[in-house]
């Protein structure tokens, strides 16, 4: 948690520099009277791209086999944004991709080394984190528009891992690269839906390698 606390206290430090930088703006006259500060938050179906191999290469133990995995879920994304230019913004927020979850039967093999006993065996984890990155996009002022967005997701996931003697706790993280493309419709003058699809990379270079894919739905309200 100490990275996600570090990007999150960094990213509330510069929005009143964000703010001041729009208000100079206003008051030169070069850049437009619409409103460019932005809240946006909705829900997604998040599915991650996490294999049997990658469960028995992450959370095995040599003993696995008959492993299921559960890899659909739901998530929400919630965040604040400035526009540089009509066409150009910084935006950060926070993001849950929802549970990942699998299940394998251990043979018992590894139990002297400390591995699973024999049976069942459970993982149920829960990914979120903190983001920053840019937003391109076609002029607010259209009712419809596109946009891409890309940047930075500091990620950890937790959760736990059962067999039938004993449980444990654990925690991965890292922060990756994420990348999204969606279209907008205006609803009010200065409200909008987006949907959008977001490719989010998960790689901790050491047990996880996975990555996820979510499809949201947004309500964006810019003042």
């Amino acid at each position: 948690m100490k990275k996600l606390s570090i990007i999150t206290l960094a990213m509330v430090s510069l929005f009143p520099m964000l703010a001041e930088a729009d208000h100079l703006r206003r008051g030169s006259h070069t850049y437009r009277s619409e409103p460019s500060m932005y809240l946006f938050g909705g829900a997604s179906l998040s599915s991650y791209n996490f294999s049997r191999s990658d469960y028995r290469y992450s959370f095995g133990d040599g003993s696995l086999s008959d492993i299921t995995l559960d890899t659909e879920s739901t998530g929400v994304r919630i965040g604040m944004g400035f526009d540089f230019s009509p066409e150009l913004g910084l935006e950060f927020g926070y993001v849950s991709l929802g549970s990942l979850s699998g299940s394998a039967v251990s043979d018992g093999s590894q139990v002297l080394n400390d591995g699973f006993s024999a049976g069942r065996v459970n993982m149920d984890a829960d990914a979120d984190g903190v983001f920053v990155g840019l937003n391109v996009h076609t002029p607010h002022r259209e009712p419809v528009g596109m946009f891409a967005r890309f940047g930075l997701y500091s990620w950890e996931l937790e959760g736990t891992v059962e067999d039938s003697s004993r449980i444990g706790d654990f925690v991965v993280e890292g922060t990756d690269p994420y990348a999204g493309i969606g279209v907008r419709m205006s609803i009010a003058e200065n409200a909008a839906v987006t949907l959008t699809y977001d490719y989010y990379l998960l790689d901790d270079d050491e047990s996880i390698n996975m990555s996820a894919n979510t499809l949201s739905v947004d309500m964006v309200f810019r003042f």
